[in-house]
């Protein structure tokens, strides 16, 4: 009997949100046993600790007694979100009918799911919050599920669903411009690492993990890197970000006080004003919305003014998506004055969105005028210099000015 098309999206998307959740919680669980967390605990505290640790991998937050942990491990995220897509690839073996109903409905068993285990892994003074778990959940199920499907069947135009045409050049001109940011980004805090290896070594030393708590930590900071990038990133864009009260990071310097015992951050700069050239660095963003102008397809749109307002708005869109990412990997990360950590939720978006749609719309203007130079058709009659298909000509008049 043929699956109807309810059932044909239902079951999977169902397997999907279960499997993806099990096996995300069985990885939590990995960690604990292998950092040595679990010496002398009995497995339903190994069941809570696992639990906890996928939800606030998709932005749960904790509170621990008066300590309210709301920082988004934005690896963990990225982690969970893999996770999904290999589990919707592996389970959905033929393209679902109803792409847009798979993903709504895996996004949504997710994040019941991440909603109930948050309320049933609530014990004494740990607690996490069920809506941020549900609703994080929700996103990230919704992200992997469609990642998951679509790329496996070679289908990701489908989920463009009926977005217009310009939404798609300008989104697609988009993603450039945010890997230039987060390329150079990340460029800085490998610069920063390999200056300051041997504090990290030493901060690494001091916290004597041992063999298991080692293997943990190395996976934490591996996980972390992808909150030092946007936090690099806020700096390019000129917020920056801070690390407790009364501390921040920017590109006029660093004004940092005793920080957190945690390897990767042995790439914060020491405390101080920055050299003048560091302000250069503050064109980056400019320039990422001009790469988004320049790649931007203008379609059947013709003038410069159209292909202008596109590129504004390839570079808006590109402001924007790192505006978002960058507000997220901010929260606290302790009580006191450890309650402040990160870039401000947002700042980053209000000065990305126009900083990078100027720039969007300068390299939509270049790329309209190099275009018209280009289309115009060279005159062959012209003299000057021989052409190369000329030169097995022999040598005379005709070759010299030109003619065939």
């Amino acid at each position: 009997m043929p699956l109807s098309v309810e059932s044909s999206y239902l079951r999977p998307a169902i397997l999907t949100a279960l499997s993806a959740a099990a096996l995300s919680v069985l990885v939590g669980a990995g960690l604990v046993l292998v950092a040595g967390g679990a010496e002398g605990a009995s497995p339903i505290s190994i069941a809570r600790a696992s639990v906890r640790a996928w939800l606030v991998a998709v932005g749960s937050g904790m509170d621990v007694g008066a300590v309210w942990f709301s920082l988004v491990p934005i690896g963990a995220t990225l982690l969970s979100i893999v996770v999904l897509a290999v589990v919707a690839a592996w389970v959905v073996a033929e393209p679902p009918e109803d792409l847009a109903a798979y993903i709504a409905t895996s996004a949504g068993v997710y994040g019941v799911i991440a909603g109930i285990t948050s309320a049933a892994s609530a014990s004494g003074d740990v607690s996490t919050s069920v809506p941020r778990a549900a609703f994080g959940a929700f996103v990230v199920g919704g992200l992997g599920a469609a990642l998951g499907v679509t790329r496996r069947h070679g289908q990701t135009e489908r989920l463009w669903f009926t977005v217009s045409a310009d939404v798609r050049r300008a989104t697609r001109a988009a993603v450039p411009g945010v890997i230039v940011v987060l390329a150079s980004a990340a460029v800085i805090v490998v610069v920063q690492l390999a200056r300051n290896v041997d504090r990290a070594g030493d901060i690494w030393a001091g916290l004597d993990p041992g063999v298991g708590g080692g293997i943990a930590l190395a996976f934490g900071c591996l996980l972390a890197v992808p909150t030092l990038v946007l936090w690099t990133a806020s700096v390019l864009i000129g917020p920056g970000f801070l690390l407790g009260a009364d501390t921040s990071v920017d590109l006029s310097g660093s004004q940092l006080g005793n920080v957190p015992g945690f390897p990767m951050l042995a790439a914060l700069p020491a405390p101080g004003a920055f050299p003048g050239w560091v302000a250069v660095l503050g064109v980056v963003p400019l320039i990422a919305g001009m790469v988004a102008g320049w790649r931007v397809d203008p379609g059947q749109r013709e003038g410069v003014l159209a292909r202008v307002a596109l590129g504004a708005a390839a570079g808006g869109v590109a402001g924007f998506l790192l505006g978002i990412a960058i507000g997220l990997s901010g929260g606290a990360v302790g009580p006191g004055r450890m309650a402040e950590a990160g870039p401000s939720a947002l700042t980053p978006l209000l000065v990305a969105v126009p900083v990078m749609a100027v720039g969007g719309a300068l390299g939509a203007a270049l790329a309209h005028y190099r275009g018209d130079r280009a289309s115009q058709p060279a005159d062959a009659s012209a003299p000057g210099r021989p052409r190369l298909w000329w030169r097995h000509k022999s040598a005379g008049a005709d070759r010299r000015d030109g003619k065939s």
